[in-house]
């Protein structure tokens, strides 16, 4: 009889230990009560998930409104047999002026096909205001010292002079809108194309040498938001399976499989530096292509 109890007690553990180790367990707090206008806030993120599962944390492309990025902090995974438990501490500055301002964060959980978004519960902050109210009246100084008052503005020439430079821009567009335009917008590409190439090849360096701080995600995701601003399309809300539907490219198609390997599944095909590079001659590619349909356009 004994024996008997004893293996019931046994069983109604081992169901208790396997359910709570499907579940997610997620806590999100601020570890201020109180912040001033542009002063750092930390904000703390806990989660403990089953072994099993992948959790991926927001990065520097999410909304955090009514805060603002800064920086953030992870901390080594802590597992056991069952959970893992994760934990990242994100630095936000706010210049709102809301006497309390709130933020709820999610986390989320890479499925086979799609992911899941798991929400912290909403905490709060309160907004020390330096000046707590404005007096009604100000008493002021008298001077009775003399001053020099300016002359009346020319306001008759003030207005023809605005009215002639108005219409030399007028006549300016008529006759050459359209080349205007044109040079003002490949001055704009090249200048957004040299500073996105400055950046990430310098983030293809550190990756490369394999220096902390660098995450192929948001290198993914900067490499995203130029190719949506270059060719108008929405890269950033597609997936990498979606966007080689959509550029039927050998090359895009081996990179992003190849990046998305290693990004989900820690799979290393190859230097993970060397996709990028292979990303990067692609926006090279379509940005010179853009170039030569805007000049003969």
């Amino acid at each position: 009889m004994f024996k008997k109890l004893a293996l019931i007690i046994i069983f109604i553990f081992s169901v208790t230990s396997f359910v709570q180790a499907q579940r997610i367990n997620i806590h999100g707090s601020f570890l201020k009560d109180t912040i001033k206008i542009g002063e750092e806030l930390p904000y703390s993120v806990r989660v403990a998930y089953p072994r099993r599962f992948d959790i991926i944390f927001p990065d520097s492309t999410f909304d955090f409104s009514p805060f603002e990025y800064q920086s953030r902090e992870y901390f080594p995974t802590v597992s056991d047999s069952l959970i893992s438990v994760d934990s990242v501490v994100y630095y936000l500055m706010t210049f709102e002026i809301d006497s309390i301002q709130y933020l709820q964060l999610p986390v989320f959980l890479k499925q086979v096909e799609d992911s899941a978004s798991i929400y912290t519960h909403q905490d709060s902050v309160i907004l020390f205001h330096v000046i707590e109210q404005i007096p009604d009246s100000v008493k002021l100084k008298e001077n009775t010292a003399f001053l020099m008052v300016p002359g009346q503005f020319n306001y008759p020439v003030f207005l023809i002079s605005i009215g002639i430079i108005l219409i030399i821009i007028v006549l300016s567009l008529v006759f050459f809108g359209k080349r205007i335009s044109k040079r003002v917008q490949l001055f704009l590409m090249r200048r957004q194309y040299r500073k996105f190439v400055e950046r990430f090849y310098f983030q293809i360096g550190k990756l490369g040498r394999g220096q902390a701080g660098i995450f192929p995600e948001e290198l993914l995701s900067f490499w995203k938001k130029y190719m949506e601003r270059l060719e108008k399309e929405p890269y950033t809300k597609m997936t990498s399976k979606e966007l080689i539907h959509l550029h039927a490219d050998q090359r895009l198609k081996e990179n992003l499989r190849s990046i998305d390997r290693y990004i989900y599944g820690n799979v290393k095909d190859r230097p993970l530096s060397d996709n990028f590079e292979k990303l990067l001659e692609y926006s090279k590619e379509r940005y010179e292509v853009k170039v030569e349909e805007v000049r003969h356009g």
